[in-house]
């Protein structure tokens, strides 16, 4: 299900694929370093600098993960 208009599709499709692959990149990683900070705004400001990075290592990459890296 999509709520944009087949012609804006088109014109935002043509606009990605007219990027090239570092420019890709970078938006990507833009994107995410957004995300991060979304994050970890969202987070206590009463945590330490570990637990801040543990729970951001859990919202992006789940439970399993952050109890690895962060036990």
């Amino acid at each position: 299900m999509t709520d944009t208009a087949p012609e804006i599709e088109n014109l935002l499709r043509r606009r990605w694929q007219a990027l090239s692959g570092s420019e890709r990149a970078l938006m990507a990683m833009q994107m995410f370093e957004t995300a991060q900070r979304i994050v970890l705004s969202s987070l206590s400001s009463g945590l330490s600098e570990r637990e801040r990075r543990r729970e951001l290592c859990r919202r992006f990459y789940g439970d399993e993960l952050a109890r690895r890296v962060f036990p």
